[in-house]
Formats: C-alpha cells, sequence, structure tokens
C-alpha cells in the first residue's frame, strides 16, 4: 500500500510536512456538533478551528495546485416543539475564511443526490401548502474548487510533467461537462458521513496526475486514499478516531487484494 495513514490530529499532523510538498488537498470536514465524532464550544470555535486547518494546508500545497472542499449545511435540531430548528451556513461561512488565507476561488461544484438519500423537510406542506411554510429537501452539497496562487498560468504546470505522466493521466472516459453531478451517495459504510468512491475518484482524476501527493486532512473511512491506491497517486491522510484509521487501511488492503496483478 503506498497511502500513509496516520491516526493523529490533523493540525499537528500537517505541521509536519515541508513546505509546498502536496499537489492537491481533497477533503470533507466534520460536521458542526452534527455528529458523533465532532464537538465543539461554539459555531466561531468550529470556524476559527478551520482556517488553522486550512491555513497550513495553503502552507504545504505547491503554488498553482487545488485545494477541494466538500462541505454542506447543517441542521440543528429544535430542542423542543416550541422551538426552531437552526440551519448552519457553512459553505457561505466558509467561504471568506479562504479567500482571507489567500485561497483563489476557481469552481464550484453542486453535488446532487436522489431526492430519496434526504430527509423529509416537506410532508407538512405537501398536506397543507400553506405559504412560508415551504422547506425543500436537502439534496445537495457544494464542492469548492480553490488553487494558491501562483504567478504562472495552469499551462506550466501542466508542461512541467514528462509525456508518459501526461498519457498514463488522460481523463478518456466520458467526464462531467457541467458543474452539477448527480451521483447516488454511499451507503453500505460503517463511516456515519462519507462520499461516495464515485466522486471521490472524479475529482482525483480531474485535479491531479500520477504520481502527485495527495492531501486529506479528514480521512475518515479513507475514500480519498482509495482513490490515490486505485489511480496511482500518494495520499497522506489523518483522523483523530483509530476506529476510522483502521476503516481505511481494511478497505485500501481489500481493494489491493482484489486487484492483484
Amino acid at each position: 500500500m503506498k497511502q500513509k495513514i496516520i491516526c493523529n490530529d490533523c493540525l499537528s499532523g500537517i505541521k509536519d510536512i515541508e513546505n509546498e510538498t502536496i499537489h492537491l488537498t481533497w477533503t470533507s470536514p466534520p460536521y458542526y456538533n452534527a455528529k458523533s465524532y465532532s464537538t465543539w464550544e461554539s459555531y466561531d470555535d468550529y470556524l476559527f478551528f478551520l482556517k488553522e486547518v486550512f491555513t497550513e494546508v495553503y502552507r504545504v500545497t505547491r503554488e498553482g495546485r487545488m485545494c477541494i472542499v466538500n462541505l454542506s449545511p447543517v441542521i440543528i435540531p429544535r430542542e423542543n416543539r416550541n422551538c426552531e430548528s437552526k440551519r448552519l451556513p457553512i459553505p457561505f461561512d466558509f467561504f471568506p475564511i479562504m479567500k482571507e488565507i489567500g485561497w483563489k476561488y476557481l469552481d464550484d461544484i453542486v453535488w446532487v443526490k436522489p431526492e430519496g438519500a434526504a430527509i423529509n423537510r416537506n410532508g407538512g406542506f405537501f398536506q397543507h401548502r400553506k405559504p412560508v411554510a415551504y422547506k425543500p429537501n436537502l439534496v445537495s452539497e457544494v464542492i469548492f474548487v480553490f488553487q494558491k496562487p501562483a504567478n504562472f498560468l495552469i499551462d506550466k504546470v501542466v508542461r512541467s510533467y514528462k509525456d508518459d505522466i501526461l498519457k498514463q493521466s488522460l481523463v478518456n472516459e466520458t467526464y462531467e461537462r457541467s458543474n452539477v453531478w448527480n451521483i447516488n451517495p454511499e451507503t453500505k459504510s460503517k463511516h456515519l458521513a462519507p462520499y461516495p468512491e464515485e466522486l471521490s475518484d472524479k475529482i482525483v482524476k480531474y485535479y491531479s496526475f500520477v504520481g502527485d501527493s495527495i492531501l486529506d486532512p479528514f480521512l475518515g473511512s479513507g475514500t480519498t486514499l482509495l482513490s490515490c491506491e486505485k489511480l496511482g497517486r500518494v495520499g497522506v491522510g489523518f483522523d483523530i478516531h483509530q476506529e476510522y484509521c483502521d476503516m481505511s487501511t481494511h478497505r485500501i488492503n481489500e481493494w489491493l487484494d482484489k486487484n492483484k496483478q
């Protein structure tokens, strides 16, 4: 296995990575206090934590290369029937943080899941059809594509690779032509919030070359590194939970066993 799985806090772990050695970061930060594995004292503390992490990611990223982050708003359930639920606009609060760090915004991709995968929020409206009470089912997540600024065009990055690497890295199959990607969610994972292999494979294929170094600060069940193993990239991922580190190792080794030459 070429991939490096480190069971440690990502913030301290990334500090051990040398400056400008990472070609691509692809990750999905933990939801704010919405899952059992992520708890902060306040939403401001959560956003500050993200700023610290992606400041370090900026340092270790090579000029002209990308940092791609999957995010979605989080609903905080109401405490009782007399209270309202709260929806935290995490992608919109995260975006100015990245600009402040120095990242250059390139694109946003909308990941659309089947409606059956979403929690039903409009059952009441379906019954009474009264305005203002309308709530849509949430079937999309946003994927931001950021770039570390450079004083050269992206063409220079492409030209820096040898012909054999360029040939191996070509995206020859059908590719996503727009920024709206319809991809089914992962349903078999034991992790609470995985993104699907299909989504991860596309990101790794579209934004890196064979042999590149890929970083995932929030590894979870290891999907990013599984994509790296399948596609000939070299990844490093961090997770503070031994259960998920073991899960990542098992998934990659299982794929290797099934694909022995």
